[in-house]
């Protein structure tokens, strides 16, 4: 993603994948990065209102999009597409509420129960979402899901010159869960 975005006036909203991005991406200006989510299903709601903030200064808002998140507030890329919202959004789908998958892993040990049943209604899977079809249902340019890098690089480009021309794009990138 930074190859794709390095050369443009970018913002970073709530996701920052465990700080990798302060690590990996040169945040050079005071408004590149608005600041952390607040927690379960407040990501993208923040997402939006940092590309709200900066739409008029035609700058590049890229959201990095926990999937888990976005199932709590899915039909706010309905909101995003009425209102004409350029934004960018590369999901991070690792098909899990893997937080809290991590949290019923603990308390099985701590409590004795089956650890290989800690998935059970944390599973994003059988069936897996269809961000990119659920975006463009929504009136968003998307595609997805990538299951390889192979093609994002392209992907990114074109989905850069969707929001550049003031429509919210999705790109839906499937991870591993941890």
């Amino acid at each position: 993603m930074w190859e794709a975005i390095k050369n443009e006036d970018w913002v970073l909203t709530a996701g920052t994948l465990e700080e990798w991005t302060r690590k990996l991406w040169n945040f050079d200006r005071p408004y590149r990065h608005a600041g952390r989510s607040l927690g379960t299903a407040t990501q993208f709601g923040i997402s939006i209102g940092v590309a709200l903030a900066h739409r008029d200064q035609k700058r590049l808002v890229v959201d990095m999009q926990p999937d888990g998140d976005l199932m709590f507030d899915a039909g706010a890329l309905w909101t995003v597409a009425k209102h004409r919202i350029p934004m960018l959004v590369v999901m991070y789908n690792n098909r899990a509420y893997y937080n809290d998958w991590e949290h019923q892993i603990r308390m099985a040990m701590v409590r004795g129960t089956p650890v290989e049943r800690a998935y059970i209604g944390m599973d994003l899977d059988d069936p897996a979402p269809d961000f990119a079809g659920m975006a463009r249902s929504m009136g968003w340019y998307a595609e997805g899901p990538f299951e390889s890098p192979d093609g994002l690089p392209a992907a990114l480009k074109r989905a850069i010159s969707k929001v550049k021309e003031g429509q919210p794009a999705l790109l839906d990138t499937v991870t591993q869960k941890r």
